[in-house]
């Protein structure tokens, strides 16, 4: 418990930089490497086997504690002054220095904060996909889905299908998928995306492709999806004006008397 006591003092003292996490909720997260670290003995601290079993379980500890601080949003500098004193309360007032142990604990403390701040992205690029997308209706018969980002393949198909069923709904004719900002190409995200063209298919409709890139051109050749097939536009500007040709050309099909009068006003 000294330990314990002496970090909550020093903690107080210190202010380390934190952020939006309050003192107690870092001291709640050392709690459980203080006291091992406080009984290995002082002389072990200072000339020990690092390597060694007794010390394993240590920088196991301190690594975990590196990791939690990440997730807590901590900066690398507040969690290195952090490990520090933890470091500092282990220690009474007149013993002497134990600077190896001390850098081979920021060491595992560190891998820890990589782990975790890895953890941290990843888990904020789960949260941003699982936001959902939403189709945009660009004209009376004409719907776009513009992804930006990262998103797993599952969630690309939820897009696809959401697209599906807008169009479905408004009796569209044309889709557009423009890929220009989506990232990480792999053949299973080509798949999912350019599935947009199955489904437009089975609702009579046609799907242009906007942004095709040569990284997602080779993620679908190793997907096995024929680009040749597909309808492709440079850029979304390019896509809006081939939908809107192909909105026109699907209203006169329908509609004898209005491609009459439309071929009447083009002359």
């Amino acid at each position: 418990m000294r330990a314990i006591e002496r970090f909550g003092a020093l903690l107080e003292r210190s202010r380390p930089p934190s952020g939006h996490v309050t003192p107690s909720a870092i001291e709640a997260e050392a709690r459980s490497v203080l006291p091992l670290l406080e009984e290995l003995p002082l002389e072990d601290r200072m000339e020990g086997d690092f390597s060694s079993f007794r010390f394993r379980e240590a920088f196991t500890l301190v690594t975990l504690l590196g990791r939690r601080l990440a997730l807590l949003d901590l900066t690398p500098t507040g969690a290195v002054e952090i490990v520090d004193l933890a470091l500092a309360s282990v220690l009474g007032p007149s013993d002497p220095k134990t600077d190896a142990f001390d850098q081979h604990a920021r060491i595992a403390a560190f891998e820890g904060f990589v782990r975790g701040r890895e953890e941290r992205v990843a888990a904020d690029a789960d949260a941003r996909s699982s936001r959902p997308v939403r189709p945009l209706r660009i004209g009376r018969r004409t719907f776009a889905l513009v992804v930006s980002g990262v998103h797993e393949p599952e969630a690309i198909s939820e897009y696809v299908d959401a697209l599906g069923r807008a169009m479905l709904d408004a009796d569209a004719c044309v889709g557009i998928v423009d890929m220009t900002q989506l990232g990480e190409p792999s053949r299973e995200r080509a798949r999912a995306v350019f599935a947009a063209e199955e489904v437009g298919r089975m609702l009579g409709a046609s799907c242009i492709f906007s942004g095709v890139d040569p990284r997602w051109r080779s993620a679908a050749t190793d997907g096995h999806v024929d680009l040749d097939k597909l309808t492709l536009a440079p850029t979304l500007e390019e896509a809006l004006a081939l939908a809107r040709e192909m909105t026109e050309s699907a209203e006169a099909s329908a509609n004898p008397k209005w491609r009459m009068l439309l071929e009447r006003l083009r002359r």
